[in-house]
């Protein structure tokens, strides 16, 4: 079928300056009153109820009555998608009763068109190559072409041009070799959307205008839809809105005349975008409801994501930036969760041929062990066979038992040092498998730290300075947001610090770099940067180190762990709470303290403090974490020859403990400081004490 290429959520400026001489200008301004009682249109409906009144005639589970069925769920493809699922589930089934191969084909087609109109293409491709290989076994030509045409779209939606180009090229060759003119058209149209996807617009209007011609000559208004629709996205990556603006229009009339919803939707998001760019905001309002309203039907996903990216740039040109804003929030979070989705089909591919490479090397062993056991049996079989036939000379029969008795031997161990071999290729095999599998624990870690908590401020921050680069929000404006930013960017920025040093951990391990040094003056150095976090939460800060706490530890992991337990104690400490570091020291050991009055750890989540379980809540004023900074900590602590412990009552606060050695020549005379961070009570200036 016709496949559009669908709308970028980004455009894009290429070097096509002008569209080449077009049919189209033939008809730009054909009224929509004219193509919506065309006579393909008007007969489109009476022929839709003479298929239903053939097949309500036609009660019985033959082949005819397949053929009724695939037909009509290919038209209420584009209307009715559970409609279509339902005769092409009912076409399936009778089929497979009576192995009707072709009529397999076609309803398992006609369900992954289904499944397209969902936004699954995975569950697409899977079906369209099933039928594809079925059509291959039959032999059939036209069916073949229809199919590669089928994959070729599937890729260019994947955003795998290069990939759809293979098929849809083999696919032209059938076409034209069996000179079937309206799939030929199809198929032209196919492969111009695939160039727009690799961003050679010349070549894809080569494509486009030769699809347009044939589609003209056969009067194919429901095809012309596809086409002009490509072409209207060409000229909008070209900014060159006006001619966008016509042929979109042409391709929403017709795909309102074939009663496509699926293209009706992507045809209104296309005009809302460009009279958008023209400034023309009530009808692109007008568009925009019109998309949203038949997608709620279709539930598809990316047009929904498209929806509220269209919509958010409406509202920055209204000027509306609160509900811009907002809009962009909701683009964002979708594109968010549709790189999730992408992401975790991509892992499941790769564990699929991970899999699938591991079953073909298993395979090649086991078929080397026949072969040698195989040859084993037949050289065995040659020996009896020789014996036998040397019986009659007993001296020669002892001599020939003898050599075949040393000849099995042989055998026997060179089999049992390949059984040998066999056996340390798969604990090979076995210990790599464990390594992937745990790096593959790091890696989605990791990707699901970006994903969902690294990806949001970010996009935020992004949202405020587009706006504030095109002028759309003054500085002023941008003031108001600049102290969640800062937080969000602070947390985000610690975040990515602890997940650093976890993976790095995880993947090659961290040597320990013990040396003598004095935890006051560290601790000093990590509070100044804290203190503008406290301040900000309007939270008391202080160290109560007074004098000079010198210990043997790896200082910049020690710098981490406090870093975690301050922030920690900072993050779920409500404004006007107080944070408190203290420390001892006992025999040949310093115990640090981080107290806070906050919220406290409820009894029931407390377990999985320091467990392998990567525990994460929201702090008072809905602060992020990855999970990682306690887990990190102990080990950084344990690493250390320390001990790290809690006490928690809710909301009595929290006090986390942890022990460090002593250095062997520790001064105890040097004094140290006592810090403290709070608000002055009159001037509301942050004051430092020591």
């Amino acid at each position: 079928m016709d496949r559009p290429r669908i709308a970028p959520l980004t455009s894009q400026p290429t070097l096509y300056t002008m569209l080449p001489a077009s049919p189209l200008t033939k008809c730009v301004f054909i009224p929509l009153c004219v193509l919506l009682l065309s006579p393909a249109v008007v007969a489109q409906q009476p022929a839709t109820d003479s298929l239903q009144a053939s097949l309500k005639a036609h009660p019985g589970k033959d082949t005819v009555r397949v053929n009724l069925l695939n037909q009509i769920a290919r038209i209420y493809f584009t209307k009715d998608a559970s409609i279509a699922e339902t005769y092409g589930k009912e076409a399936l089934q009778l089929s497979d009763s009576l192995h009707y191969k072709k009529g397999i084909v076609w309803a398992t087609r006609n369900l992954a068109l289904v499944e397209n109109t969902k936004g699954h293409l995975d569950q697409q491709m899977q079906l369209t190559l099933t039928a594809l290989k079925l059509a291959e076994s039959l032999g059939d030509l036209p069916m073949r072409g229809v199919l590669n045409n089928d994959v070729g779209n599937i890729f260019t939606e994947q955003n795998s041009p290069r990939d759809a180009l293979v098929y849809l090229k083999k696919s032209l060759r059938i076409k034209q070799q069996l000179n079937e003119k309206p799939e030929i058209g199809k198929t032209l149209n196919n492969i111009g959307s695939a160039y727009i996807s690799l961003q050679m617009h010349d070549s894809a209007m080569y494509f486009l205008e030769k699809a347009e011609k044939i589609k003209l000559e056969l009067n194919d208004q429901r095809g012309l839809a596809y086409t002009y629709e490509n072409m209207g996205i060409i000229a909008m990556l070209q900014h060159r809105y006006d001619v966008a603006l016509r042929y979109h229009q042409l391709s929403a009339a017709y795909y309102k005349a074939a009663d496509n919803l699926p293209g009706l939707t992507k045809a209104s998001l296309n005009l809302a975008e460009v009279q958008t760019m023209l400034g023309d905001m009530k009808n692109a309002e007008r568009n925009l409801a019109a998309a949203r309203d038949i997608n709620s039907k279709l539930g598809n996903v990316k047009n929904e994501m498209i929806y509220y990216k269209i919509r958010y740039e409406l509202d920055s040109a209204r000027k509306d930036y609160a509900a811009a804003l907002t809009n962009y929030k909701e683009f964002s979070e979708r594109n968010i969760d549709y790189f999730n989705v992408e992401k975790s089909k991509q892992i499941s591919r790769s564990q699929e041929q991970y899999e699938s490479e591991k079953k073909q090397r298993e395979n090649v062993l086991l078929k080397k062990e026949q072969q040698m056991h195989l040859a084993t049996i037949q050289q065995q079989r040659v020996l009896v066979l020789s014996a036998a036939a040397l019986f009659l000379a007993l001296l020669l029969i002892t001599v020939m038992v003898y050599r075949l008795y040393k000849r099995q031997q042989e055998l026997y161990l060179e089999l049992n040092n390949k059984n040998r071999e066999v056996s340390l290729q798969n604990r090979i095999i076995l210990e790599q498998n464990s390594t992937l599998e745990n790096l593959n624990q790091v890696k989605d870690k990791i990707f699901s730290v970006i994903s969902h908590d690294l990806r949001s401020p970010l996009a935020i921050l992004e949202g405020l300075l587009f706006l504030l680069k095109d002028e759309k929000i003054d500085a002023q404006q941008f003031r108001l947001y600049t102290d969640e930013l800062w937080r969000d960017v602070k947390n985000t920025a610690y975040m990515m610090d602890n997940m650093l040093q976890w993976a790095s951990n995880q993947m090659k391990g961290i040597g320990v770099k013990a040396d003598d040094f004095d935890v006051t003056q560290l601790l000093n150095q990590e509070f100044e940067l804290l203190q503008t976090l406290a301040r900000q939460k309007e939270v008391n800060l202080i160290h109560e180190l007074n004098n000079t706490i010198m210990v043997y530890a790896d200082p910049d992991m020690i710098r981490l762990v406090l870093r975690n337990l301050i922030n920690n104690a900072i993050k779920f400490t409500p404004a006007g709470g107080e944070v408190v570091i203290t420390a001892r020291q006992e025999k040949d050991q310093a115990e640090i303290t981080v107290r806070d009055n906050g919220k406290g750890i409820p009894p029931e989540n407390q377990h999985r403090i320091f467990s392998n379980i990567y525990y994460s809540t929201t702090g008072t004023q809905n602060e992020k974490g990855c999970g990682l900074g306690l887990h990190l900590s102990k080990d950084f602590v344990e690493r250390n020859h320390g001990r790290i412990w809690f006490l928690s009552k809710p909301d009595n606060g929290s006090s986390f403990y942890f022990t460090l050695p002593l250095a062997e020549e520790h001064d105890t005379t040097a004094r140290g400081y006592t810090v403290v961070v709070q608000d002055h009570p009159v001037s509301g200036v942050s004051v430092l004490r020591r």
